[in-house]
């Protein structure tokens, strides 16, 4: 779901570049550029994984953290619970949160009963957590989703190199830097205080961190 401009419209070509960079790194295309970076990076988990296989997870996984949710807030917005696609106030996020989290654990549980390996589910199940978190924190204070998304990416990056040994810190500098343009483009845009970006990326990071750690 897309987070709230608050009425800001770019009028310069950075304003431009910032708004299509938050388009580009979406909050429900993590889960799917996730899997890409591990299918298509020099690591064990892809040369493993058949061809087919990798697809096919891409695509499922497409469909239950972009599609559904995404059809579902296009319904809300027929319906007239929300008012745009951007749901400018905290109460027009609340259902479009709790439908992408429920969405995510039944991506969960499908991963979880075909014995996918491991990194998979923890990633999405790190995914759900932190909408969960999302919805609660909402109520209170407008945490950055875009940041909460790049930041998830980057800690489950950094505890898949921890957990299985993996060299993947290219793939790590390279989140890392995708996510200071993340960062800079919700500030360009003035959707966010510096507090709520940097609190956003935290969150993400050090969910996906910790479960693939312990899980």
């Amino acid at each position: 779901m897309q987070e709230d401009t608050d009425g800001v419209v770019p009028s310069t070509n950075e304003e431009k570049l910032a708004k299509v960079i938050s388009y580009l790194f979406h909050p429900l295309l993590m889960p799917t550029y996730g899997f890409a970076f591990i299918f298509f990076t020099k690591n064990y988990i892809s040369t493993f994984t058949a061809p087919n296989l990798k697809w096919i997870i891409l695509g499922v996984t497409f469909v239950f953290t972009f599609f559904l949710p995404s059809i579902n807030a296009i319904i809300l917005l027929k319906m007239g619970r929300i008012k745009s696609l951007e749901m400018e106030s905290s109460t027009e996020r609340s259902v479009p949160y709790i439908s992408t989290s429920f969405y995510y654990l039944a991506l969960f549980y499908l991963f979880y009963n075909a014995q996918f390996p491991s990194v998979f589910k923890i990633l999405i199940l790190g995914a759900a957590i932190s909408v969960l978190l999302s919805f609660i924190i909402n109520f209170w204070w407008k945490i950055s989703a875009h940041t909460i998304g790049i930041g998830g990416l980057s800690g489950a990056a950094l505890g898949i190199i921890y957990r299985l040994q993996i060299d993947m810190q290219f793939m790590l500098m390279i989140l890392l830097l995708i996510s200071g343009i993340v960062a800079y483009a919700r500030l360009r845009l003035k959707t966010h205080t510096p507090s709520q970006v940097y609190s956003g990326f935290a969150l993400g990071f050090f969910v996906e961190l910790l479960l693939m750690i312990f899980y």
